[in-house]
């Protein structure tokens, strides 16, 4: 594996994680409120905005990391897989809709997009450390190697390793399914703490 390899995966899961304050500006930032409140007389159920404000930042960075993907890979000759790739681009893509749907959640919590931010950026920096995003954590020990599987990042970056130079599908099915059912938890959470006054 190729340094350009490694860290062509991982900081596109770093910026997969990034989608969280994506979706915390588009959902709350001050200058997008007032537009936003039209939303709240809408004869929509209200987990339905957060849910759209969630989906809307997944199809946006969905679409951003591919141009990327494809850069590296074209430029640096980046490994996604060959055939495969599709199987990382739906990793990514689940990935991508749970951390949209945290970043909704945490700020429907808080109810402020700063607040929100905040939080989200030192929870997904720590996530990316132990995740082994920056530098390989398997070689400091067994215990934190053990700990790194805490973070999502981790699971992204063995699933798609593992299919990449193994073909490997083994935990595809396991981090999909676990990205989304933490995905359907985040948005019905959203459900119960976002208020329609939030906005005003």
């Amino acid at each position: 594996m190729s340094s350009y390899d490694y860290y062509g995966v991982a900081l596109m899961a770093f910026a997969i994680f990034n989608a969280a304050t994506f979706s915390a500006n588009s959902f709350m930032e001050e200058r997008i409120k007032s537009p936003n409140m039209r939303i709240i007389y809408s004869p929509v159920r209200v987990w339905h905005i957060p849910f759209s404000k969630a989906l809307a930042t997944t199809v946006f960075c969905t679409v951003a990391n591919s141009i990327v993907a494809a850069f590296l890979h074209f430029a640096f000759g980046v490994n996604y897989g060959g055939s495969d790739s599709w199987l990382l681009f739906a990793i990514m893509f689940a990935a991508v809709f749970f951390f949209s749907s945290l970043g909704v959640l945490v700020c429907s919590i808080m109810k402020s997009e700063s607040s929100a931010n905040n939080v989200v950026s030192l929870a997904l920096t720590l996530f990316a450390l132990l995740g082994g995003v920056f530098f390989p954590v398997d070689g400091l020990g067994g215990a934190i190697s053990a700990a790194s599987w805490i973070s999502p990042a981790k699971w992204m970056l063995a699933a798609s390793f593992r299919i990449i130079y193994d073909s490997d599908y083994s935990m595809l099915q396991p981090v999909c399914a676990t990205l989304a059912l933490l995905s359907v938890a985040s948005i019905a959470l959203c459900g119960a703490f976002f208020k329609g006054e939030d906005y005003i």
